[in-house]
Protein backbone atom coordinates (compact mmCIF):
# COMPACT_ATOMS: atom_id res chain seq x y z
CA UNK A 1 0.00 0.00 0.00
CA UNK A 2 1.43 3.07 -0.70
CA UNK A 3 1.55 6.33 1.44
CA UNK A 4 -1.82 8.14 -0.87
CA UNK A 5 -3.41 5.04 -0.06
CA UNK A 6 -2.94 5.96 3.86
CA UNK A 7 -3.67 8.91 3.79
CA UNK A 8 -7.10 8.65 2.28
CA UNK A 9 -8.54 5.97 4.98
CA UNK A 10 -7.13 8.64 6.99
CA UNK A 11 -9.15 11.02 5.99
CA UNK A 12 -12.33 8.97 5.87
CA UNK A 13 -12.05 8.01 9.00
CA UNK A 14 -12.21 11.06 10.56
CA UNK A 15 -14.46 12.73 7.80
CA UNK A 16 -18.70 13.60 9.80
CA UNK A 17 -19.87 10.66 7.65
CA UNK A 18 -17.72 8.36 9.41
CA UNK A 19 -18.50 9.99 12.85
CA UNK A 20 -22.17 9.87 12.01
CA UNK A 21 -22.42 6.42 10.74
CA UNK A 22 -20.49 4.71 13.59
CA UNK A 23 -22.48 3.51 16.61
CA UNK A 24 -21.52 3.35 19.94
CA UNK A 25 -21.37 0.47 21.69
CA UNK A 26 -22.31 1.32 25.41
CA UNK A 27 -25.03 4.61 25.85
CA UNK A 28 -23.71 8.03 26.81
CA UNK A 29 -22.72 8.28 30.35
CA UNK A 30 -24.35 10.49 32.69
CA UNK A 31 -23.73 11.61 36.35
CA UNK A 32 -25.73 10.17 39.15
CA UNK A 33 -26.87 13.49 40.25
CA UNK A 34 -27.91 15.25 36.89
CA UNK A 35 -30.15 11.77 36.68
CA UNK A 36 -31.55 12.02 40.02
CA UNK A 37 -32.54 16.35 39.49
CA UNK A 38 -33.83 15.48 36.44
CA UNK A 39 -36.08 12.32 37.63
CA UNK A 40 -37.43 14.36 40.46
CA UNK A 41 -37.95 17.60 38.37
CA UNK A 42 -39.91 15.34 35.65
CA UNK A 43 -42.03 13.60 39.02
CA UNK A 44 -42.26 16.91 39.91
CA UNK A 45 -43.64 18.37 36.97
CA UNK A 46 -45.82 15.41 36.24
CA UNK A 47 -47.56 15.72 40.15
CA UNK A 48 -47.85 19.71 39.15
CA UNK A 49 -49.67 18.68 35.75
CA UNK A 50 -52.09 16.35 37.74
CA UNK A 51 -53.09 18.37 40.38
CA UNK A 52 -53.90 21.39 37.80
CA UNK A 53 -55.54 18.72 35.79
CA UNK A 54 -57.64 17.89 39.30
CA UNK A 55 -58.62 21.36 40.41
CA UNK A 56 -59.31 22.45 36.43
CA UNK A 57 -62.14 19.16 36.81
CA UNK A 58 -63.12 20.17 40.20
CA UNK A 59 -64.09 23.65 38.85
CA UNK A 60 -65.85 22.23 36.05
CA UNK A 61 -67.55 19.99 38.04
CA UNK A 62 -68.46 22.56 40.73
CA UNK A 63 -69.46 25.04 37.74
CA UNK A 64 -71.57 22.30 36.26
CA UNK A 65 -72.73 21.28 39.78
CA UNK A 66 -73.78 25.31 41.05
CA UNK A 67 -75.66 25.43 37.21
CA UNK A 68 -78.00 22.86 38.22
CA UNK A 69 -78.54 23.89 41.34
CA UNK A 70 -79.03 27.14 40.36
CA UNK A 71 -81.21 25.71 37.85
CA UNK A 72 -83.47 23.91 40.62
CA UNK A 73 -83.82 26.73 42.15
CA UNK A 74 -85.12 28.84 39.75
CA UNK A 75 -87.90 26.10 38.97
CA UNK A 76 -89.01 25.75 42.72
CA UNK A 77 -89.33 29.62 42.51
CA UNK A 78 -91.31 29.75 39.23
CA UNK A 79 -93.33 27.14 40.63
CA UNK A 80 -94.28 28.39 43.75
CA UNK A 81 -95.13 31.06 42.73
CA UNK A 82 -97.21 30.08 40.00
CA UNK A 83 -99.35 28.15 42.52
CA UNK A 84 -99.64 30.65 45.39
CA UNK A 85 -102.54 32.70 43.43
CA UNK A 86 -104.49 28.92 42.82
CA UNK A 87 -104.32 28.03 46.56
CA UNK A 88 -105.56 30.90 47.67
CA UNK A 89 -108.16 31.22 45.38
CA UNK A 90 -109.31 27.30 46.00
CA UNK A 91 -109.08 28.10 49.70
CA UNK A 92 -111.11 31.19 49.23
CA UNK A 93 -113.61 29.33 47.09
CA UNK A 94 -114.06 26.13 49.95
CA UNK A 95 -114.17 28.43 52.55
CA UNK A 96 -117.14 30.74 51.19
CA UNK A 97 -118.98 27.04 49.60
CA UNK A 98 -118.92 25.07 53.13
CA UNK A 99 -121.13 26.27 55.43
CA UNK A 100 -119.86 26.05 59.01
CA UNK A 101 -121.57 23.87 60.74
CA UNK A 102 -120.33 21.16 58.27
CA UNK A 103 -117.40 20.21 60.38
CA UNK A 104 -120.36 19.12 63.39
CA UNK A 105 -122.77 17.74 61.13
CA UNK A 106 -120.20 15.47 59.49
CA UNK A 107 -118.41 14.84 63.41
CA UNK A 108 -122.38 14.22 64.93
CA UNK A 109 -122.57 11.84 61.78
CA UNK A 110 -119.52 9.64 62.61
CA UNK A 111 -121.03 9.26 66.25
CA UNK A 112 -123.40 6.88 67.83
CA UNK A 113 -124.66 8.55 70.73
CA UNK A 114 -126.74 5.24 71.71
CA UNK A 115 -123.54 3.63 72.60
CA UNK A 116 -122.78 6.90 74.86
CA UNK A 117 -125.75 7.26 76.82
CA UNK A 118 -124.01 6.79 80.16
CA UNK A 119 -121.29 9.39 79.01
CA UNK A 120 -122.73 13.32 80.49
CA UNK A 121 -120.62 16.55 80.36
CA UNK A 122 -120.10 19.21 83.16
CA UNK A 123 -119.76 22.54 81.71
CA UNK A 124 -119.98 26.06 82.63
CA UNK A 125 -117.73 26.38 85.94
CA UNK A 126 -114.69 28.35 86.62
CA UNK A 127 -110.99 27.69 85.40
CA UNK A 128 -109.50 27.17 89.03
CA UNK A 129 -112.43 24.32 89.34
CA UNK A 130 -110.79 20.87 90.24
CA UNK A 131 -111.33 17.16 89.97
CA UNK A 132 -111.58 17.46 93.84
CA UNK A 133 -114.50 19.56 93.67
CA UNK A 134 -116.11 17.42 90.80
CA UNK A 135 -115.92 14.68 92.66
CA UNK A 136 -117.28 16.21 95.84
CA UNK A 137 -120.36 16.83 93.18
CA UNK A 138 -121.44 13.26 92.21
CA UNK A 139 -121.23 12.05 95.78
CA UNK A 140 -122.82 9.06 96.20
CA UNK A 141 -121.79 7.07 93.04
CA UNK A 142 -118.37 5.57 94.26
CA UNK A 143 -120.10 2.25 94.65
CA UNK A 144 -121.49 2.03 91.16
CA UNK A 145 -118.36 3.89 89.44
CA UNK A 146 -117.34 6.42 87.32
CA UNK A 147 -114.48 8.26 86.65
CA UNK A 148 -114.03 12.18 84.76
CA UNK A 149 -111.83 13.10 81.74
CA UNK A 150 -111.19 16.83 80.89
CA UNK A 151 -111.50 18.57 77.88
CA UNK A 152 -110.63 21.95 78.36
CA UNK A 153 -110.52 24.08 81.85
CA UNK A 154 -114.33 24.64 80.78
CA UNK A 155 -115.67 20.96 80.10
CA UNK A 156 -115.04 17.73 81.24
CA UNK A 157 -117.05 14.43 80.69
CA UNK A 158 -118.21 12.17 83.12
CA UNK A 159 -118.71 8.97 82.38
CA UNK A 160 -120.80 6.09 84.47
CA UNK A 161 -121.14 2.58 84.66
CA UNK A 162 -124.56 2.69 83.01
CA UNK A 163 -126.98 4.78 81.01
CA UNK A 164 -129.04 4.42 84.56
CA UNK A 165 -126.60 6.38 86.80
CA UNK A 166 -125.96 8.62 84.43
CA UNK A 167 -129.49 10.03 84.26
CA UNK A 168 -129.73 9.84 87.95
CA UNK A 169 -126.16 12.09 88.22
CA UNK A 170 -128.35 14.56 85.97
CA UNK A 171 -130.78 14.52 88.31
CA UNK A 172 -129.01 15.23 91.37
CA UNK A 173 -126.39 18.36 90.21
CA UNK A 174 -127.96 20.95 91.74
CA UNK A 175 -125.98 23.53 88.83
CA UNK A 176 -124.59 25.62 91.25
CA UNK A 177 -121.02 24.85 91.05
CA UNK A 178 -121.21 23.81 87.12
CA UNK A 179 -124.20 22.20 85.10
CA UNK A 180 -124.51 18.92 83.32
CA UNK A 181 -126.23 17.69 79.84
CA UNK A 182 -126.60 14.65 78.08
CA UNK A 183 -123.79 14.12 75.70
CA UNK A 184 -125.53 14.43 72.74
CA UNK A 185 -125.52 17.94 73.62
CA UNK A 186 -122.42 18.36 74.26
CA UNK A 187 -119.79 21.14 72.89
CA UNK A 188 -117.86 20.50 69.70
CA UNK A 189 -114.45 19.83 71.38
CA UNK A 190 -116.19 17.14 74.00
CA UNK A 191 -117.25 15.29 71.10
CA UNK A 192 -114.33 15.70 69.12
CA UNK A 193 -112.50 14.45 72.25
CA UNK A 194 -114.64 11.23 72.07
CA UNK A 195 -114.40 10.20 68.29
CA UNK A 196 -110.92 10.66 68.45
CA UNK A 197 -110.99 7.40 70.30
CA UNK A 198 -114.06 5.51 71.26
CA UNK A 199 -112.88 2.55 72.77
CA UNK A 200 -111.77 4.66 75.74
CA UNK A 201 -114.92 5.34 77.41
CA UNK A 202 -115.90 2.27 78.28
CA UNK A 203 -118.06 1.54 81.38
CA UNK A 204 -116.15 1.74 84.69
CA UNK A 205 -116.54 -1.76 86.69
CA UNK A 206 -118.77 -1.53 89.67
CA UNK A 207 -117.03 -2.16 93.09
CA UNK A 208 -117.41 -5.85 94.68
CA UNK A 209 -120.58 -6.33 97.54
CA UNK A 210 -119.11 -6.63 100.94
CA UNK A 211 -119.03 -10.36 101.54
CA UNK A 212 -120.51 -11.82 104.21
CA UNK A 213 -121.20 -15.47 105.79
CA UNK A 214 -124.64 -16.06 104.15
CA UNK A 215 -122.74 -15.01 100.65
CA UNK A 216 -120.00 -17.17 101.20
CA UNK A 217 -121.86 -20.09 102.26
CA UNK A 218 -124.82 -19.48 99.13
CA UNK A 219 -121.80 -19.11 96.77
CA UNK A 220 -120.45 -22.54 98.16
CA UNK A 221 -123.46 -24.57 98.15
CA UNK A 222 -124.24 -23.37 94.22
CA UNK A 223 -121.03 -24.32 93.35
CA UNK A 224 -121.19 -27.84 94.77
CA UNK A 225 -124.83 -28.46 93.26
CA UNK A 226 -126.44 -28.11 97.06
CA UNK A 227 -129.75 -27.10 98.21
CA UNK A 228 -129.60 -23.47 99.10
CA UNK A 229 -131.85 -23.26 102.04
CA UNK A 230 -134.50 -20.55 102.68
CA UNK A 231 -134.26 -17.73 104.64
CA UNK A 232 -136.65 -19.44 107.83
CA UNK A 233 -134.86 -22.68 107.33
CA UNK A 234 -131.76 -20.36 107.39
CA UNK A 235 -132.32 -18.44 110.62
CA UNK A 236 -133.64 -21.99 112.06
CA UNK A 237 -129.99 -23.08 111.64
CA UNK A 238 -128.00 -19.94 112.69
CA UNK A 239 -130.35 -20.20 115.76
CA UNK A 240 -129.07 -24.06 116.52
CA UNK A 241 -125.63 -23.33 115.90
CA UNK A 242 -125.66 -20.42 118.77
CA UNK A 243 -127.26 -22.38 120.46
CA UNK A 244 -124.52 -25.45 120.34
CA UNK A 245 -122.11 -22.71 120.93
CA UNK A 246 -123.16 -21.23 123.94
CA UNK A 247 -123.85 -24.69 125.12
CA UNK A 248 -120.13 -26.18 124.30
CA UNK A 249 -118.80 -22.08 125.88
CA UNK A 250 -120.82 -23.23 129.11
CA UNK A 251 -118.94 -27.05 129.25
CA UNK A 252 -115.72 -25.38 129.00
CA UNK A 253 -116.32 -23.10 131.65
CA UNK A 254 -118.18 -25.57 133.88
CA UNK A 255 -114.87 -27.61 133.07
CA UNK A 256 -112.29 -24.98 134.01
CA UNK A 257 -114.04 -23.69 137.34
CA UNK A 258 -113.92 -27.82 138.32
CA UNK A 259 -110.51 -27.90 137.67
CA UNK A 260 -109.53 -24.33 139.69
CA UNK A 261 -111.66 -25.96 142.54
CA UNK A 262 -109.78 -28.90 143.05
CA UNK A 263 -106.32 -26.96 143.06
CA UNK A 264 -107.57 -24.46 145.41
CA UNK A 265 -108.96 -27.13 148.25
CA UNK A 266 -106.72 -27.71 150.80
CA UNK A 267 -108.14 -30.54 152.61
CA UNK A 268 -107.17 -33.24 150.30
CA UNK A 269 -104.19 -34.84 151.37
CA UNK A 270 -101.94 -35.74 148.53
CA UNK A 271 -98.89 -38.10 149.00
CA UNK A 272 -95.42 -36.73 149.18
Amino acid sequence: MSDSDSEKEVIDQNSPAAFTNKKPDKAIYVPPARRSTGGAASSTKNVFEAKHSSKSNQTHRRSDAEQSLEAVLGSLRISDNSDATPKRLVSAETKTAIPRNSSRSSLEASIDYSQFLHVIELYDFPKEIETGHLQAELVGFEDSGFYLKWVDDTHCLAVFSSPTEAERALAQISGIMFKARRFEEASVDSKRKLARSPGDWAMPFKRRPPTTSATANRLISRHLGLKTPSSAERIAQEARDRQLLQEARAQYEARREAQKAIWEDESLDFPS
